[in-house]
Order: structure tokens, then C-alpha cells, then sequence
């Protein structure tokens, strides 16, 4: 079994950064947490600036570190989990006032206790009294991430994890904005 740290590529200066002004009233990291959102706003509007990237992608950069998708990449992971509320979201460019339909914050709800602390490297440093753990190389409990094909883990929730199946369909299907790195299962 093999798994992935999906991350966001960006290795091409023609991407779109999409950045949001106002979250009506949603906190930058409440969609990192893995919770059910029942309050959703579907007015949360996202801009560009075509002059400083027009190439869309399929996992889109924004400001805010929220995992945007497109149509096309929903499509993907919706044939593999079920652990994924889609939240609709606009897209503007910029100047045009021009929406671009078919976006969704992808809220991740499969958290779980998956981190192999003996084999992962990490630092733990203290601050205000609580050990803050900073993971240089994950290494993941094959047993807590069977039947799973993305994931966040419990206590460092950021993070998105793939599986190798799911790695393949994106790659297969040509989803642009991702990139890879893989991860140790023990």
C-alpha cells in the first residue's frame, strides 16, 4: 500500500492564485479542521488577475490554503470517497466581473489517527505550554488508512494524503495544479 502528501504544483508561473477578500464569515483554517459545514455561504467569491496567471487548474492556489477544485477534479474524487463535502464557491477574474462556475472547496472529513510518530521525522517545541509537533517526513499506520483514499490526520489536519489509486486517476486524467511526494505506511 502506498500513499502520497498531495501537494500543490506550482512550478508553472502562469497559474491562477485566487484570492478571496471576504470569507463571510468563515475562518482561514475551519476547513482544515475535517468537520461537516452546515452553514455554508455560497456567495464566497474568489478573484484573479489574468496578467498575473491565466492558466486555470484543476486544484486551484488561493490565498487562503483551502483545497479548491474544479469540476473535472470533483469528478475524480467523488468516484473514489464519500468523505468530502463539496462547498460551491465563485470565481471571478478580475476587471471582467466574469464568474467561472463549476468550483468547490473540497472539505475533507476523513480525519483520522493515522501518524506513526516512531517512524516519522519530526521536531516538538513548546509554545505558550503545549508541544507543537513539526513533521519533516510522515510515516502513516497502514491499519488506520485501509479502504481510505484521501485523508487528513487527527491533531495535524492541513495535510492531504492520497492514495496511490487516487494518485493514479488524477494522473491518468491529466488534473493539473498537484503534485506528490510520498509518504512511508507502516
Amino acid at each position: 500500500m502506498r500513499f502520497y502528501k498531495l501537494l500543490m504544483d506550482d512550478s508553472d508561473d502562469r497559474d491562477v492564485v485566487a484570492y478571496c477578500i471576504d470569507t463571510k464569515g468563515f475562518e482561514q483554517y475551519e476547513l482544515s479542521e475535517g468537520k461537516y459545514i452546515h452553514n455554508w455561504n455560497s456567495e464566497i467569491t474568489f478573484y484573479f488577475d489574468p496578467k498575473e496567471g491565466e492558466r486555470l487548474t484543476d486544484y486551484l492556489a488561493n490565498n487562503l490554503g483551502w483545497f479548491i477544485v474544479s469540476e473535472r477534479f470533483k469528478a475524480i474524487l467523488e468516484k473514489v470517497d464519500d468523505g468530502i463535502q463539496y462547498l460551491p464557491i465563485n470565481v471571478v477574474i478580475k476587471g471582467e466581473n466574469k464568474i467561472l462556475k463549476g468550483f468547490s472547496v473540497a472539505n475533507i472529513l476523513n480525519v483520522v489517527d493515522a501518524l506513526n510518530l516512531e517512524n516519522s521525522d519530526y521536531s516538538v517545541f513548546e509554545l505558550d505550554g503545549e508541544s507543537i509537533y513539526s513533521i519533516k517526513k510522515y510515516a502513516l499506520c497502514k491499519e488506520a488508512i485501509q479502504s481510505k483514499h484521501i485523508i487528513k490526520l487527527k491533531g495535524d489536519e492541513i495535510p492531504i494524503f492520497i492514495s496511490e489509486e487516487l494518485r493514479e486517476l488524477i494522473k491518468k486524467n491529466n488534473i493539473t495544479g498537484c503534485d506528490f511526494l510520498e509518504v512511508k505506511v507502516i
